[in-house]
């Protein structure tokens, strides 16, 4: 079966599956107004959330090899997006950060997905929207948490994710992150 052909769940949780398959690929390709891949996208992503990083730190956040993690931030960086600092703790070290550009960038699709998402759930009720909120939220809970239990998971991700909202509601990201932390903390 070819990816696009049309595909008829058998069961809901089927269903579910397919219908996170098809956002998940949507989301990943290019969107109108965006200069940079998914990819990049994330490396973005994770040091607006996180400041300035090692390179090593950057593909740790990320759960990429150096290698890659290497690739990215030269490409960001030959965009103007990110730029290179010494390391203030390791003088042979150097950490990345954004640019203004880069935050910029970021700012701008965090803007796009979001009016996507508008867009998505134009003629939704408030209350729909809210029981998909937290819907999805339980579900994003229960995955994460049997995740994390194998040692898989991907924390820095709550936390940016976390971050990134109250940046882009004017909130101090690191507060934030910190308030998130705290409240994982509680719920386990």
């Amino acid at each position: 079966m070819h990816v696009n052909d049309p595909y008829a769940p058998q069961t809901p949780l089927e269903g579910v599956l397919h219908a996170f398959t098809r956002i998940g690929r949507r989301l990943k390709s290019k969107q109108p107004g965006d200069t940079i891949d998914h990819s990049a996208h994330l490396v973005l992503f994770v040091l607006r959330c996180n400041g300035a990083l090692r390179l090593s730190d950057l593909a740790a956040r990320m759960e990429i090899d150096a290698s890659t993690a290497s690739r990215h931030v030269r490409a960001l960086e030959q965009a103007g997006l990110i730029q290179r600092s010494a390391d203030p703790d390791d003088g042979r070290a150097f950490r990345v950060e954004l640019t203004e550009q880069g935050t910029a960038e970021w700012e701008a699709a965090a803007k796009r997905r979001m009016e996507l998402l508008t867009q998505a759930m134009e003629g939704w009720t408030d209350s729909d929207i809210e029981t998909f909120e937290k819907l999805m939220t339980r579900f994003a809970d229960g995955v994460t948490s049997i995740v994390d239990e194998r040692g898989e998971g991907r924390a820095w991700a709550d936390k940016g994710w976390t971050a990134a909202m109250a940046a882009h509601h004017g909130a101090a990201p690191e507060n934030a992150a910190h308030q998130n932390t705290e409240k994982n903390v509680e719920n386990r």
